[in-house]
């Protein structure tokens, strides 16, 4: 028997037995703080824990890229998510490392995963899940510029999103600090989506534009990245409805460490919970409030603009442009 005979088969998939429980997205580019805003929301009684699943991120692409159908996509989200939400009840693939800040010692309520991982993995596990229904944190990489798919999944009634923007000077640095420039496709620790393009590797983030990546040097391939994931991110959310649009929150991450009062408010209200005092000692052990400079603005500028040649040098230049005109201001 061929294994075409049977799934050559057209069906529909779809999943309909999910816990139904709200969920939380906490989006932006990579190294643009997403961290501090999802450790402060697992201090908040209700939410859960941040995790970091690859898949949740590489399931729009795939769709998005034509690799998978629309309802194939959709109930595989609704399956990660459902997943996910009950690995986090009973502490099953969940993260106990002590450095990153996906792990249970940077959040808020430690000590309740590792509770959870004494008590048993059965249908009352299930049903005390679906009886105190806690809010599921997931982070995403740039999930604004695929938000649809998210919406489409889950639901206006389910899914809030929280996007993350800083400074595109401070996420090419960090992102060069990690070597981004040159590891995607290279190094097998570094796990983002790629293809060849005349036998090279380019991160599905430069698509139409591979002439130019493979042409950078590393610091000039993390420009034009921030660049055009920052315009997409944009454009994703005005692909966006009204309604899904009001499930959109945005975060400027220099206003908010140095002055988080305002936005910790906004939090609370768009979440719909309190934050706790384990909200203040977060906010210390990440040294915020602290205070940025305009000269030390000008100095990282500096130091990137003496690593690029004049093509993306003036990319750079328009990227800050657009970045301080703060379009997310009219959302």
């Amino acid at each position: 028997m061929k294994l075409g005979e049977d799934y050559g088969f057209k069906v529909q998939l779809t999943r309909h037995n999910t816990f139904n429980n709200k969920i939380v997205i906490i989006d932006g580019q990579g190294r643009s703080g997403k961290n501090l805003i999802g450790v402060l929301l697992s201090s908040m009684n209700k939410v859960e824990k941040m995790r970091l699943d690859s898949q949740i991120d590489y399931i729009p692409r795939y769709y998005f890229l034509g690799k998978m159908s629309e309802d194939a996509a959709v109930a595989a989200l609704k399956t990660e998510f459902d997943e996910k939400y009950y690995y986090n009840w009973i502490s099953r693939d969940v993260n106990f490392r002590f450095s990153d800040y996906t792990g249970v010692y940077k959040q808020a309520n430690r000590s309740k995963y590792l509770k959870r991982m004494f008590l048993p993995a059965d249908e009352k596990a299930s049903l005390r899940l679906q009886k105190e229904l806690p809010i599921f944190q997931e982070m995403t990489h740039d999930g604004l510029h695929v938000a649809k798919l998210y919406f489409k999944a889950l639901g206006i009634n389910r899914l809030k999103m929280i996007h993350v923007f800083r400074d595109p000077i401070e996420n090419i640095l960090e992102q060069n600090k990690r070597g981004f420039g040159s590891r995607i496709g290279n190094d097998p620790r570094e796990l983002q989506l790629s293809y060849l393009y005349k036998g090279e590797p380019v991160p599905i983030i430069a698509l139409g534009h591979e002439e130019t990546y493979i042409s950078a040097e590393p610091l000039e391939r993390l420009v034009l990245m921030v660049d055009l994931m920052f315009r997409r991110n944009l454009e994703g959310y005005s692909d966006l409805s009204l309604d899904e649009r009001k499930n959109i929150l945005y975060i400027d991450f220099e206003e908010f460490i140095q002055s988080p009062m305002k936005d910790l408010l906004r939090l609370e209200d768009f979440i719909g919970e309190k934050f706790t005092k384990k909200s203040r000692r977060i906010l210390r052990r990440e040294n915020c409030p602290r205070k940025l400079t305009a000269r030390r603005r000008v100095e990282r500028i500096q130091e990137i603009e003496c690593g690029l040649r004049p093509q993306y040098r003036e990319r750079f230049r328009r990227l800050l442009v657009d970045y301080d005109a703060h379009p997310w201001l009219d959302w």
